[in-house]
């Protein structure tokens, strides 16, 4: 444990406005796009042309989206951003601006929250984001984290726009964010019961997945080389929830079906490893995981070859139907099953 995660200064003894005025020192007030950040009632920012705002706003709360015992401070900061710029992302759009609201518990330190906002800076440096603004104050049981992207998009990707004969295409690899979950929640129940006083496992052969899942990173590479390629998807979404929920509502919006095949789902070897370890089924992982973060989007297949010779990390899982075929996967063994 580090020398300033041991010190805990109550947030009281520095008050409000000077737990502000730290985070604020590790921001710059004024940047391309913001005429003026935090330090006023509220945020200036520049005229925006030429182009489409994009607006997402995303709450996490201790106990349900996070939990402080495998989680920390840095990491949970650095998460936050990646989890919200998504969104816009998503959308095939540039975050430019992030709002941060913070709730807090007195359990909560000025260390900590200096902590968490060196990874939101690592986040907003990572995303070329500017912190344009936000707030604190005082939780009861559990601290929140809500947080609000400004972004812009020359042409924005909805997730209604796939059309019968698309491909189907993901960006990376599925289900390691929900195996590192798993890992880390099965570390922390035997740490409730072993009597010790630190949670400090050993993670060293669960590197890959704990890491999915404690520092995900949103996929703004793949919409800088679709930019550069000249394409633009038909439908996209990012997979936060998981790859199944995140399909059905592609299709659904989209007014199609669709055919995906199991055997084309992206999964990397650590993460099947994994999953071995904590006899679970893969695809457990894979469909109904979540938290990957990876992009899901569909394409007209004369693009795919076009996109591939531009962008590497990426593959076709399956291909868009028409709606009456339903939203369907051929598995491995060749039967075809209904997702829902």
């Amino acid at each position: 444990m580090s020398k300033t995660e041991q010190t805990f200064t109550p947030i009281e003894k520095i008050g409000r406005k000077g737990l502000i005025q730290k985070i604020a020192e590790k921001f710059d007030r004024h940047g391309e796009g913001m005429v003026y950040g935090i330090g006023d009632d509220a945020a200036v920012l520049g005229q925006l042309s030429g182009s489409h705002p994009l607006i997402s706003t995303e709450i996490y709360s201790e106990g349900v989206d996070f939990d402080l015992t495998y989680t920390p401070w840095q990491h949970l900061g650095l998460k936050v951003v990646s989890m919200a710029v998504s969104d816009i992302i998503a959308m095939n759009g540039k975050p430019k601006f992030l709002f941060l609201n913070l709730s807090l518990t007195n359990k909560v330190s000025v260390e900590m929250v200096e902590l968490f906002y060196s990874g939101v800076k690592h986040g907003c440096d990572l995303y070329g984001v500017q912190l344009a603004g936000g707030d604190l104050g005082a939780a009861h049981k559990a601290s929140t984290v809500a947080v609000t992207v400004v972004g812009t998009a020359d042409t924005p990707v909805y997730r209604s726009g796939a059309k019968a004969g698309d491909a189907i295409c993901v960006t990376g690899d599925l289900g390691a964010a929900s195996c590192g979950l798993m890992v880390l929640l099965r570390e922390k129940r035997h740490f409730e019961t072993s009597g010790q006083l630190v949670f400090e496992p050993d993670l060293t052969p669960f590197e890959y997945v704990v890491r999915k899942q404690l520092v995900p990173e949103a996929r703004a590479d793949c919409i800088d080389a679709m930019k550069i390629a000249g394409i633009v998807p038909t439908s996209m979404s990012d997979v936060s929830k998981s790859l199944v929920s995140t399909l059905v509502e592609m299709m659904e919006s989209s007014k199609s079906g669709c055919r995906i095949y199991e055997a084309a789902l992206p999964v990397h070897p650590e993460t099947r490893q994994t999953a071995d370890d904590l006899e679970k089924d893969i695809d457990t992982f894979v469909l109904y995981g979540g938290e990957d973060f990876e992009l899901l989007f569909t394409l007209p297949e004369k693009d795919v070859k076009a996109f591939a010779e531009q962008f590497k990390d990426f593959v076709v899982i399956g291909k868009v139907e028409p709606q009456a075929h339903g939203i369907k996967m051929q598995t491995a063994e060749g039967h075809e099953m209904t997702l829902t």
